[in-house]
């Protein structure tokens, strides 16, 4: 099931308690597209003009702090991208090396969703855990997956993530729950069956990775439903949900596929990939 808003704000104020430990949350947008308003939402009549070209960027996250180093998606693979005529703006593992991530050393990746662009190259990690919703692995690694869903997937990174969980590699979530100290998913769904958001408890501030829960600023604030869906319901609950969880701890919310995320949150340093990790909190 997916989260109810008192179990959201009960697990938020766990993660955000005055014992739990914070950490640097750092967006790293290593992709970019140009598409248009009418593929990226539903047309119910409200986009305007759906020609209108609307650009993506494709972000994934990091959280470092003294208590645990947390990879939040690893982004698309490059070639993956290149086939799907996605940009890449940096490789992820490059820009995880670039920021001093040892891919070997990292003991957490935390998958919000099973789509290309969030779980390529899982395999760069070779002692990592995996933590996921059970509801995603059931569904896209399911044997019935509709033929019109299929291209939001790759089917090898999919099987990586199945084979991850027989290996006992993978903890599969079910619903809400504490993922660190600091750090909680809540099960959304709608845009993907499994797909969740954190509430993190950053070093300025609490923050609200909604990742595809919401991928536009617009999406959220006039409620236009992203036209990727499984449950529309479930989309539309979702963006009533993080919208009281913001107003109700102060969070900043940051959706996953918005540019103005890069002009509304400083770079993570000069030498940090300007203008590609940019520090949310």
């Amino acid at each position: 099931m997916i989260t109810s808003l008192d179990d959201a704000l009960r697990l938020a104020d766990e993660a955000l308690g005055p014992d739990a430990p914070s950490y640097e949350v750092l967006a790293i947008r290593y992709g970019t597209r140009m598409a248009t308003r009418g593929t990226v939402y539903v047309d119910d009549g409200r986009l305007g003009d759906p020609d209108e070209p609307l650009q993506m960027d494709y972000f994934f996250w990091l959280l470092r702090g003294e208590a645990a180093t947390i990879l939040v998606d690893c982004g698309f693979h490059p070639d993956v991208g290149e086939r799907r005529g996605r940009t890449t703006l940096v490789p992820p593992l490059e820009a995880l090396d670039r920021l001093g991530v040892d891919r070997d050393a990292l003991e957490r990746i935390v998958v919000t969703h099973l789509h290309y662009d969030h779980i390529g190259q899982l395999d760069a990690f070779p002692n990592a855990e995996i933590l996921a919703q059970r509801r995603d692995v059931d569904f896209w690694a399911g044997p019935e997956l509709e033929a019109e869903l299929a291209p939001h997937v790759e089917a090898s990174e999919v099987a990586f993530v199945a084979s991850a969980v027989e290996a006992g590699r993978a903890q599969l979530l079910d619903g809400a729950a504490m993922l660190a100290p600091g750090v909680a998913a809540i099960l959304i769904g709608g845009h993907s069956p499994g797909q969740q958001s954190l509430v993190v408890k950053g070093d300025g501030g609490p923050v609200l990775l909604a990742s595809d829960a919401v991928h536009y600023y617009e999406e959220q604030e006039r409620r236009l439903p992203f036209a990727i869906v499984v449950d529309l319901d479930e989309m539309t609950r979702g963006y009533d949900t993080l919208q009281a969880l913001s107003e109700s701890t102060g969070a900043v919310l940051v959706p996953g596929h918005d540019p103005e995320v890069t002009d509304r949150f400083p770079s993570a340093g000069a030498d940090l990939l300007p203008g590609i990790a940019l520090r949310l909190s």
